[in-house]
């Protein structure tokens, strides 16, 4: 039996059967490791089953479990998705992954693309519409996969008992999950026409803390080559690792509050009456996050990537201009923002008053956004510093390509602003990645920069190629490339800010950006950035 043609192939577990789409092949529903449900709940995941005859791989399997609203009206999660709208349902069973392959015949070895979502490690999936890969496979020789995997409590629930019967680790199945679907792409793609050696894993916000540990983690040796982190470095970052023992106690005390006297018993109770419990008693979809578990992350991730210990991948890392929107509609009085500047940066009232000027209660907004993620972009900054130090390449970018509309401008280039572009989903992208915004020239044109310097870093490991604006690895300090209407290397003026940033943090203070979403602003507060 064979017909790559009509998008038939054989994995290691059984043929497939996709379907076709202009030139694309697609596959969905793929089962990359065993339901981790019963026995296999709050353990590392297994190989999956094999299946005999022609599995149908032509629609979504579940997505994994997470807070669904019933009004479909409403936003539902910190992505942003109303998930009553989305293509799939949310099952303890989520273990899948999606293919999308334009080549016209299983040896073209074409660059892989593997996409993990973002949602702050507790909500999302790889069957949103934002991250639908016809748009990009479409139009670039490369084979895009998108994963489910574990979120919240069953990712990263951690106790004691599991501990012991883990080797001494437990939590941080979620990361065990993304390997395990990196595994499988590394075993199986070449089926589907990708190359087994050009491997890119790419996330955004905490799908971007999920890839930034992979880069990290010694269990990712020798699996992929690069990394595409975007909007969530972990350096002087937002979503910061936990200990196990601190996540053990907290496991303990959620036992002790549903009345559940062992590892066992919490094996066998109802996926979602244990999430309905969690959500109820805990009141925090990340109480239960990602530690420093001692194997997967075997030390804090700053000590790892300073001491050189992180894996020897080709790097791509950035963040949007206006990450985070302060306050309300009305935007901020312009006394306030200047009092707040005055503040947080004392010994730079004056420069940071040329640096970010307002002279409306929008620009004070803007502006005050615009600080917010000049700041998480350091984070980018000393990351690619430590793989210039370490003989490794990194790339650095800061998008601040803006909706060509007077609220686009108003607004600037918020979080998740590169999705629409990076994955061809034209006519979307009005402040976040799913709603309608009708495209014009500058838009259709960023999207092929964007998709080419992906492109390109997927197939070589550099985002540059030839014609297109220059882009340098990172070499000297913040060599770091602007990319929107008018893309190009940071000049030495555009540097000043960013040096004083980093200054400050690299002398240890207390990362501002955080003050300034946790404490928020007297005129209705700052929102959290969208993880």
């Amino acid at each position: 039996m064979n017909g790559f043609a009509e998008a038939r192939v054989k994995v290691k577990q059984g043929w497939l059967q996709g379907y076709t789409a202009g030139r694309v092949k697609i596959f969905k529903g793929i089962p990359y490791a065993a339901p981790p449900v019963g026995e296999r709940r709050f353990r590392k995941p297994q190989d999956p089953g094999r299946w005999r005859g022609v599995r149908r791989a032509v629609e979504y399997s579940a997505a994994a479990i997470q807070q669904v609203m019933e009004n479909p009206e409403d936003v539902s999660n910190v992505h942003g998705v109303p998930q009553m709208l989305a293509p799939s349902q949310y099952e303890e069973d989520c273990l899948y992954l999606n293919v999308w392959t334009p080549a016209n015949t299983a040896q073209d070895k074409l660059p892989v693309f593997i996409w993990v979502h973002g949602g702050g490690l507790v909500a999302g999936s790889g069957v949103e519409c934002v991250c639908d890969g016809e748009g990009l496979a479409g139009r670039k020789d490369m084979v895009v996969v998108t994963i489910n995997y574990r979120l919240g409590f069953f990712g990263f629930f951690a106790h004691p008992d599991l501990t012991e019967e883990g080797d001494g680790t437990s939590g941080n199945y979620a990361f065990y999950d993304i390997r395990k679907a990196c595994l499988w792409v590394k075993e199986n793609i070449e089926a589907f026409g990708g190359d087994p050696e050009r491997i890119t894993v790419a996330g955004q916000s905490g799908g971007a803390v999920a890839v930034g540990v992979l880069h990290a983690s010694p269990l990712m040796k020798g699996i992929i080559q690069r990394v595409s982190i975007e909007s969530g470095p972990i350096f002087w970052g937002f979503m910061k690792p936990s200990s196990r023992q601190e996540m053990e106690e907290k496991g303990k005390r959620f036992l002790e509050a549903i009345r559940c006297d062992s590892i066992e018993e919490l094996r066998k109770r109802d996926a979602w009456e244990l999430f309905d419990a969690y959500q109820e008693i805990c009141r925090d979809p990340m109480y239960f996050t990602y530690c420093v578990d001692g194997q997967f992350l075997p030390d804090k991730y700053e000590k790892i990537l300073e001491s050189g210990r992180f894996n020897d991948f080709d790097v791509m890392i950035g963040s949007c201009a206006q990450e985070i929107l302060p306050g309300g509609e009305e935007g901020i009085p312009v006394e306030l923002y200047e009092k707040k500047i005055a503040e947080l940066f004392p010994d730079a009232v004056e420069r940071m008053k040329i640096w970010y000027p307002a002279a409306s209660a929008w620009e004070a907004r803007k502006q005050w956004s615009t600080i917010a993620s000049d700041l998480m972009l350091m984070g980018s900054v000393r990351l690619a510093e430590l793989c210039h130090q370490y003989g490794r390449k990194a790339y650095v970018w800061l998008m601040n390509k803006e909706n060509e509309t007077e609220m686009g401008h108003r607004t600037g280039s918020p979080h998740c602003a590169e999705m629409p572009y990076v994955f061809g989903r034209v006519d979307k992208g009005e402040r976040n990645p799913f709603l309608d915004y009708r495209w014009v020239k500058q838009d259709y044109d960023f999207m092929e920069l964007i998709q080419n310097y992906w492109y390109h870093f997927s197939e070589c490991g550099n985002p540059h190629s030839q014609g297109a604006p220059e882009w340098r690895a990172y070499e000297r300090n913040f060599d770091v490339c602007i990319l929107g209407n008018d893309p190009h290397m940071l000049s030495q003026k555009e540097q000043e800010k960013y040096a004083y940033y980093y200054g400050r943090l690299r002398s240890g203070e207390v990362f501002p950006a955080k003050e300034m979403m946790r404490k928020g602003l007297d005129c209705g507060g700052v929102e959290r950035g969208k993880a």
